[in-house]
């Protein structure tokens, strides 16, 4: 009985030690601000977009190219 005992300590104690040097989390994600979000287009280097795409501004100051 002391074994097992001894053995689901150690066991709780080695998951505890895992869980708690996660670096992930699970809380939400939020968006922040002047980044791209997923299925963006960012502009290139010289500040054009390719053909089919306009240079828009949102209102968080974030510049995408979006389809015409």
């Amino acid at each position: 009985m002391r074994h097992r005992l001894l053995l689901a300590t150690t066991a709780a104690a080695a998951l505890l030690s895992l869980a708690a040097c996660s670096d992930t989390t699970t809380e939400p994600r939020r968006f922040e601000p002047g980044t791209l979000r997923k299925g963006d287009v960012a502009p290139n280097p010289d500040g054009t977009c390719r053909g089919g795409y306009v240079i828009a501004t949102r209102s968080d100051g974030t510049v995408v190219c979006e389809p015409e």
